[in-house]
């Protein structure tokens, strides 16, 4: 059974094939999608390290109250 051509909204004796440019598209775009993946975790893994990197220097610079004296004399004598 083939569509009414009326319906179709084309001429009469005129058929309509679909078009395959998206088909012949797909080999460009699939590599362009995969290098912007590629972009997108390289900087999210980057950040994630300055993150870490950065509240590691924090803590080493950070006063740490459980820490006494190594001749056990007290840190703030009054």
């Amino acid at each position: 059974m083939t569509p009414d051509p009326a319906v179709l909204g084309v001429a009469h004796g005129e058929v309509l094939w679909a078009h395959h440019a998206a088909l012949v598209a797909i080999p460009a775009f699939v590599p362009a999608i995969v290098v912007v993946g590629v972009v997108l975790y390289i900087a999210r893994k980057d950040r994630q390290d300055e993150q870490r990197e950065r509240d590691l220097i924090d803590r080493a610079f950070e006063p740490d109250d459980r820490e006494t004296p190594e001749d056990g004399e007290e840190r703030n004598p009054t």
